[in-house]
């Protein structure tokens, strides 16, 4: 099968165009622990929304960019 070339750049720039879903599938992809922070979210929803809450925000009102940068610097306190 052909190989077929293409900068860097131009793939990035094309994640950043992906849906909400089509992000989540590049990340599991990407990174092996993916679905272990997607089971970690769901396991633990209601502390997640809790934090979330206690910061001011409504995690069901969140983007699910919003949500991520929140579950990552949740993580990295």
């Amino acid at each position: 099968m052909p190989k077929i070339e293409v900068p860097e750049e131009q793939i990035l720039d094309s994640l950043d165009q992906l849906s909400a879903e089509g992000r989540r599938e590049a990340m599991k992809r990407l990174l092996p622990s993916a679905a272990y922070v997607q089971r970690a979210i769901e396991r633990h929803a209601a502390r997640i929304k809790e934090l979330a809450r206690q910061r001011g925000l409504d995690w069901d009102a969140l983007s699910e960019q919003q949500r991520e940068q929140l579950v990552d610097e949740i993580l990295h306190e």
